[in-house]
């Protein structure tokens, strides 16, 4: 069960940032539920399996994808 909702956290992640509308870590905890530590764990795992960067913007306050160099 847990690994369910660590699936349904993470796909609700990637639309927010595709969308561009995480908002801050803090705001990003409050909706996936989760604690703020949680939100960079699960970004560092999506950076560990995508070919891309996911980086902070703080001119659109979200995450975003990024090509990595």
């Amino acid at each position: 069960m847990a690994g369910l909702k660590y699936y349904e956290r993470t796909k609700l992640l990637i639309e927010l940032i595709e969308k561009r509308k995480t908002g801050s870590p803090e705001d990003l905890a409050k909706k996936l539920q989760v604690h703020k530590r949680t939100v960079y764990r699960i970004l560092d795992d999506l950076r560990l399996s995508e070919s891309i960067e996911i980086v902070f913007c703080k001119e659109s306050k979200s995450y975003i994808f990024s090509e990595k160099k």
